[in-house]
C-alpha cells in the first residue's frame, strides 16, 4: 500500500491541515499511546475532529468513498471531516497522539484488521495441493465432494453442468468457477459435446470470499494469460514452479474481484490456440485458417486472400504468433479431430476424409506425434 504524504492535494476530500491546536484546546480530548503490536478497525466521527502527534512515527488509514483504503504519513495536526473513516496506528516502536473531537469515537466494522507493522494481503493463497488438465466424454458424471480447501475450475471446451449445495450452474466454454471450502459440488458434462476443464485445488485466505464463490464467471483476456501460465508453469517443471503458480493464482483471484467490481463483461470467448495477436492481417488470417480448417489451407491462398505476398505473411505471422502457419493449421485440425472424435458420430476414416487427411494412417500417425496416444486410444480413454 503506497504512503502519502498529508497535503492539500492528496488529502483535500478527507480533511485539511492545521498549523496549531490551539483554537481546539475547549473540545474533548483524549491521548492515546500505542505500540507496533497493536491492531485496529477504522473509526470515525459524527462531527470534525483534530488529530495531533505528539511522539513517534504515525499512520493514518483512511477509507476512500469507493471502500479503498489510503495510507498517509501522519507528521503534522490534521482536521478530520465528518463521518470520514480512519485509524491511527504506530509505524515504528511507540506513537503518541491526541484526538480533539466534538462527539464519541464510533467502531466502523471493516473486512480486514489494519496494522502499522506492514501491509496483510487481502488475497493469500498458502498452500497448492492439485493442478489437472482433463478430457472427459459428454457423459461425464463426477458425483460430487466437498473438502476444506478451495477449488477452481475452468471450461476450455464444451459445457459443464454443476451443482453447488444444491444450487445448480451451468458452466460454459470460457467459463470458470471457485467453489469455497466446505461447499458441496456436483460435475457433469451436458451430454451433447466432450467437455476439457482445468482444475486446481489450494488452501488460502481470501478477506471477501462471496465475491468470487457462488458464480461462474467469463474469463477475459487477462485471466486467459494467467490460466495458460498456470498451465504452462505446470508443464515446464521448473524450479520454484508451484511458487509462480501461486503467485498466478494470487494474480488471477484479484482479478476476477476487479472485473466484478467493474461490472466487466466479456462478449468473446478466448480458446486455447485461437491467440489474440495485436496485428489485423494476422488476425484476419487466424480467422481464415479457423474458419476453413477441413478444407485444404495453403499459404499462397491465405495470402491471397489477404492480398499480401506469401513471404511477408509468413515472416509476419511467425514473428506475432510464434509458430508458422503451417504448424498452426496443423494444431488447429488436430484439435478439430479431436472434438469430432469426442462427439463419437464418425469413424476415424470418416474424420481423416472430412478434415482432409491422405488416409486414416497418416492421421493416426500426426495424432500420436502431438498426443502420445492414436485416435483409438484418445476415443477409448474418452470412454
Amino acid at each position: 500500500m503506497l504512503l502519502k504524504e498529508i497535503n492539500s492535494v492528496n488529502f483535500k476530500q478527507f480533511g485539511t491541515t492545521v498549523t496549531s491546536t490551539v483554537p481546539f484546546e475547549d473540545w474533548q480530548q483524549s491521548l492515546y499511546e500505542d505500540d507496533i503490536r497493536i491492531s485496529s478497525s477504522l473509526w470515525h466521527f459524527e462531527t470534525e475532529c483534530v488529530i495531533e502527534p505528539v511522539s513517534g512515527v504515525g499512520l493514518l488509514f483512511v477509507r476512500t468513498p469507493d471502500s479503498m483504503i489510503q495510507k498517509f504519513l501522519l507528521d503534522t495536526p490534521v482536521r478530520i471531516y465528518p463521518l470520514v473513516q480512519f485509524c491511527v496506528l504506530p509505524y515504528e516502536s511507540r506513537l503518541s497522539y491526541r484526538i480533539y473531537s466534538r462527539s464519541s469515537k464510533i467502531i466502523t466494522s471493516t473486512a480486514n484488521v489494519l496494522t502499522g507493522a506492514g501491509f496483510i494481503p487481502n488475497v493469500h493463497v498458502k498452500t497448492l495441493y492439485t493442478i489437472l488438465y482433463q478430457e472427459k466424454s459428454r457423459q461425464f458424471d463426477f458425483r460430487g465432494e466437498k473438502h476444506s480447501f478451495w477449488e477452481f475450475t475452468y471450461v476450455d471446451k464444451g459445457n459443464m453442468i454443476c451443482e453447488v449445495d444444491g444450487l445448480p450452474y451451468e458452466l460454459k466454454q470460457g467459463q470458470m468457477m471457485f467453489f469455497a471450502p466446505h461447499q458441496f459440488h456436483v460435475q457433469k458434462g451436458d451430454g451433447k459435446s466432450p467437455l476439457t476443464f482445468l482444475t486446481v485445488t489450494f488452501d488460502g485466505d481470501i478477506v471477501q470470499p462471496d465475491m468470487v464463490a457462488n458464480r461462474t464467471i467469463y474469463a477475459d483476456e487477462a485471466c486467459m494469460k494467467i490460466i495458460q501460465n498456470i498451465i504452462q508453469e505446470e508443464h515446464s517443471g521448473s524450479i520454484y514452479s508451484g511458487d509462480m503458480i501461486i503467485c498466478e493464482l494470487t494474480r488471477l483471484l484479484i482479478t476476477v474481484v476487479r472485473n466484478i467490481r467493474s461490472d466487466t463483461i466479456v462478449t468473446r470467448i478466448p480458446t486455447r490456440l485461437k491467440v489474440k495477436v495485436d496485428n489485423a492481417y494476422v488476425s484476419e488470417c487466424i480467422e481464415l485458417i479457423h474458419q476453413n480448417i477441413s478444407s485444404t489451407i495453403t499459404l499462397p491462398w491465405l495470402a491471397r486472400q489477404l492480398n499480401l505476398s506469401p513471404s511477408y505473411l509468413s515472416s509476419l505471422f511467425k514473428q506475432k504468433v510464434g509458430r508458422s502457419i503451417s504448424e498452426y493449421v496443423r494444431l488447429v485440425r488436430l484439435e478439430k479431430v479431436k472434438d469430432m472424435i469426442g462427439e463419437g458420430r464418425y469413424t476415424i476414416a470418416q474424420i481423416s476424409d472430412i478434415m482432409g487427411y491422405c488416409s486414416p494412417t497418416y492421421l493416426s500417425t500426426e495424432f500420436k506425434r502431438e498426443y502420445d496416444m492414436s485416435p483409438k486410444e484418445y476415443a477409448k480413454m474418452l470412454g
